[in-house]
């Protein structure tokens, strides 16, 4: 079916390529034909017959316009009392719309807790909505929006948007905002973190004459600084990193009089501390089959760089061989001991006997390499009970949790966790507890101090772990792990548990025994505390509008104990537990969403202005701040005005019946065709023209 001007349709007896081609052979046989003096009516007669044209009637029914309102809900709008302003101006713009003739109203609300995207639901209503007779669309928000880049790219559409901006025009606000937040930094060096305070919207004072408030810095929830920071000037400060782990910096600014919120008065960096390589020092008395299993698991760690040391020989030993045919190297003590001792995170003894390779002054400095922040693990064998044990080098036994306490006890036993154990992170929830392969020999010790978290036959410690200053110490009382590898009864987590004790000596927060943390899960709030202690007190929580609360937990698991708050109003949680600090959001107040609350029609009136809508500044949803809604004929060419807004009549409707019917009958088309074929043979066959001569 093809269609005409004034509703004709050609309904082809034959296909369309098919008439096309005769027509084009009819136009040159009549061109050829008055060229010849030949009448071509017989051959348009019968393309108009092959042509098959006709009439059609159309019965429709007029469809009302819609006309879309959307009611922006996001956070933002909950300031200056802009919800209330927004529900108002929905109420009221309703009523006017549906006042005039022939419009449906349709109501769409959106919004966002973390950012607001403005353009993506205008366009994803205007997606849902029939084209033609969408005529109006009213957008009802403070003018923040995420995706406010794109309201210049027009929405492709024949109706006005029309922008109505809740919010005063003498809005202010004073927000923080880190321009450089690092969020991981190496352990002994420090990371720079700048910022900058902005003012923002209407000032009362000039910039130059304002007083510069004063910045608060806070590290893991102590006050560090209380500084004056110019307006609008980036200032930076350095952060220690003298621990691995995370760092929690605070940055907070003195409020301004006036200001819509002080939501986005304070940043949180949460920076996170990590060793560029685990140095560990290994150093093996003599060589065992527990000797490969160290080295394997060390040399298997990609965060860790080993250097290992079997079988010592002295640098000052010389019994006349030469150098080229030793198959040992000397051991540079010195340097290992005096001069790099504080480039290593872990010295590992494996059943190391004294030799007279170090003197007392290398243990000296290795105590001091503990106290100050080193750490030590002792793997002990039955060397450990000889006289030439290090329980016996007197420069190093005070930092050691247990002195020896009789020979080895040669039996076959299966390690236990203690009770301490169940609860302390290197030894909770090691696999296959139940199962784990026999050992057959403990070192008995007389305990002094530390955590025992495996043990023997009898109660005997296994492994013992203790802090010296600001370093630890570990001991470990079995030279038979490494039957656990090979697999002997079964077998057990050798890998792990051997790379917990090490992580836990070089001070893995993940491993700490004693942690505080604040997660969010949804809208509630999780209060997590970690303990080696059979009770966990209470926690003292702040609360985003500062008020305090004592939050008591309850143990979920051997050493873990949480607390659930459900439906917490969104923003900044601190937590505090004797000297365990932690932060934690519900939401994220630095979002988006909260950088730039002061409205303003400027980023979406490339949007109103694209399609010919208007922006309207509405301050109360009474009738003085909404603009006046005008009925406008389709074509109008002004869609806005100062004070109204247009909705043009689309004048859309629906068809309900269609009814076709031949232009001209059919036997017409014939008979005009049957004379016209007469009439050319009556006038090239010349009866005519004789019959004039005879005349």
């Amino acid at each position: 079916m093809i269609t005409l001007p004034f509703n004709i349709m050609l309904d082809p007896l034959i296909p369309l390529w098919a008439l096309i081609g005769l027509c084009a052979a009819g136009a040159a046989f009549s061109i050829l034909s008055l060229i010849r003096n030949v009448k071509s009516g017989a051959v348009a007669s019968l393309l108009a017959l092959l042509a098959g044209p006709m009439t059609r009637e159309e019965e429709t029914t007029p469809l009302n316009d819609i006309a879309l309102i959307l009611a922006d809900e996001s956070a933002s709008q909950s300031l200056d009392n802009r919800d209330s302003v927004t529900a108002e101006a929905v109420e009221k713009l309703t009523a006017r719309l549906e006042a005039l003739s022939g419009v449906d109203v349709e109501t769409v609300r959106f919004g966002g807790a973390e950012e607001t995207l403005s353009v993506g639901a205008l366009r994803q209503a205007v997606a849902e909505t029939p084209r033609q007779r969408l005529a109006a669309v009213f957008l009802i928000t403070d003018g923040q929006a995420a995706d406010a880049e794109t309201a210049a790219q027009s929405l492709n559409i024949d109706a006005p948007a029309h922008l109505l901006v809740t919010g005063s025009p003498d809005e202010a606000d004073r927000k923080i905002t880190l321009v450089k937040a690092p969020r991981y930094g190496i352990v002994r060096q420090s990371v720079r973190v700048t910022f900058r305070i902005d003012d923002l919207g209407a000032e009362e004072t000039p910039l130059n004459d304002a007083p510069a408030p004063n910045v608060t810095l806070r590290i893991g929830g102590e006050e560090i600084l209380r500084e004056a920071v110019p307006i609008g000037t980036e200032a930076g400060f350095d952060v220690p990193l003298d621990r691995p782990g995370r760092t929690i910096i605070e940055l907070e600014v003195a409020e301004r009089p006036g200001e819509l919120t002080t939501r986005n008065n304070i940043a949180v960096l949460p920076i996170t501390a990590v060793r560029n390589r685990l140095r560990v020092l290994l150093i093996s008395g003599e060589p065992h089959p527990g000797e490969r299993v160290w080295r394997n698991l060390l040399k298997s760690d990609p965060a860790v760089d080993l250097v290992h040391f079997t079988i010592l020989r002295p640098i000052d030993k010389n019994d006349g061989t030469p150098v080229d045919e030793l198959a040992l190297i000397p051991f540079p003590q010195d340097e290992l001991f005096i001069d790099k001792l504080d480039e290593f995170d872990l010295l590992i003894f494996d059943r190391y006997a004294y030799r007279g390779v170090l003197s007392s002054f290398h243990f000296d400095n290795i105590a001091r390499f503990v106290d100050g922040g080193g750490a030590v693990l002792i793997a002990a064998g039955p060397e450990y009970n000889s006289p030439l044990s290090l329980a016996t080098r007197r420069n190093l036994s005070f930092i050691l949790p247990a002195l020896p306490a009789g020979p080895a006890i040669e039996e076959a036993f299966r390690p236990e966790i203690t009770g301490l154990g169940a609860r302390h992170p290197v030894t909770s929830n090691l696999p296959d507890a139940d199962i784990w392969g026999r050992w057959l020999r403990l070192m008995p010790v007389e305990q002094l101090r530390g955590q025992t978290l495996m043990q023997g036959p009898g109660g005997e410690p296994l492994l013992i772990l203790d802090r010296i200053g600001q370093g630890r110490v570990g001991l470990f009382l079995s030279d038979h792990v490494w039957l656990w590898a090979r697999g002997f009864d079964g077998g057990g987590p050798h890998a792990e548990l051997l790379r917990r004790i090490a992580h836990w000596l070089m001070k893995e927060p993940e491993l700490e025994e004693e942690a505080l943390s604040l997660n969010a899960e949804g809208d509630d709030l999780i209060v997590e505390r970690r303990t080696i202690e059979n009770a966990a007190p209470p926690v003292t929580l702040t609360w985003p509008d500062g008020q305090e609360q004592l939050v008591s937990l309850s143990e979920t698991a051997p050493g873990h104990f949480t607390a659930r708050i459900a439906a917490a109003p969104r923003g900044l949680y601190r937590a505090r537990s004797g000297e365990l600090f932690a932060i934690g959001a519900v939401g994220v107040d630095a979002a988006p969403e909260f950088q730039n609350v002061v409205s303003s029609g400027e980023y979406l009136s490339p949007l109103a202005k694209s399609t010919g809508g208007g922006v309207f500044r509405i301050r109360r949803g009474d009738n003085a701040d909404l603009p006046e809604i005008r009925r406008l004929p389709k074509r109008a060419s002004a869609r806005a005005g100062n004070d109204w807004a247009g909705v043009p009549d689309r004048g859309a409707e629906r068809i309900e019946n269609v009814k076709d019917a031949p232009l001209v009958p059919a036997f017409i088309w014939l008979l005009v065709f049957g004379l016209s074929l007469l009439a050319a043979w009556a006038i090239e066959g010349g009866r005519f023209r004789r019959r004039r001569e005879q005349d």
